[in-house]
């Protein structure tokens, strides 16, 4: 009982605190808030059980990550005039376990923050039924937007034999530069077919440089060694 009343409070006065602060880190100017919340959201499975004869991944998120949990006019703006990164995710997603940590390091690692959208509950549903494609949950308008955002971009939806029709799987991550799609990285990486596991250090490795590569071009610009000019 008291180790539960002793959580409780942690929790409140960190609430609290966030509230009183304006949930900002003076130094980086990230929001405390959303940075927890998103550690929280991801280790609070850890070990737990995934309703598939199996236990989520324990994933390590660090506390100062670079992400911003983003509205669909956050994706909107990005998609259209901005520059930066794009994770669509949720946290039961097994391979969005795998990848949250390689990103996470890749971005602190450019200084990068990362807009973080879980619209998993407003995708649509479609199957092929005697033939003919059937929708059996529309989505919504804002999901749908953001598919005819993404064009080309976007994947092909599995199983309906027709390549026209889009739809938005996880982990998806996109990288913008000047409302331009410069690039898209979905799962992990095409060696990796067991998700229940972790990356082993070539595939991290290789996850890594993938990453990266996208990074390096929609990074904010550093200044030089003798820190006068950007």
């Amino acid at each position: 009982m008291l180790k539960k009343i002793s959580s409780f409070a942690i929790l409140f006065i960190l609430v609290m605190g966030c509230l009183l602060t304006g949930c900002t880190n003076k130094i980086t100017e990230q929001p405390i808030c959303e940075t927890n919340k998103f550690e929280i959201e991801m280790e609070s499975l850890n070990g737990k059980d995934n309703g598939y004869g199996g236990n989520y991944l324990t994933i390590d998120i660090p506390s100062n990550n670079k992400i911003k949990y983003a509205t669909y006019q956050d994706v909107e703006n990005m998609l259209t005039f901005g520059t930066g990164v794009i994770y669509f995710g949720f946290p039961e997603c097994p391979w969005c376990r795998n990848l949250a940590p390689t990103l996470l390091k890749v971005a602190n690692k450019y200084e990068t923050t990362v807009l973080y959208f879980n619209n998993r509950d407003e995708r649509d549903t479609k199957k092929l039924e005697n033939g003919e494609i059937v929708t059996e949950v529309e989505g919504s308008d804002g999901y749908y937007k953001i598919l005819d955002m993404l064009g080309d971009y976007a994947s092909v939806y599995e199983g309906l034999e027709d390549d026209s029709i889009k739809r938005l799987y996880y982990p998806t991550v996109v990288f913008v530069k000047n409302g331009n799609i410069i690039g898209i990285h979905t799962g992990t990486v095409d060696s990796q077919d067991d998700v229940s596991v972790y990356l082993t250090d070539e595939q991290q490795l290789e996850l890594t440089n993938a990453l990266s590569e996208y990074f390096e071009a929609v990074a904010p610009e550093r200044c030089n060694n003798n820190g006068k000019t950007c």
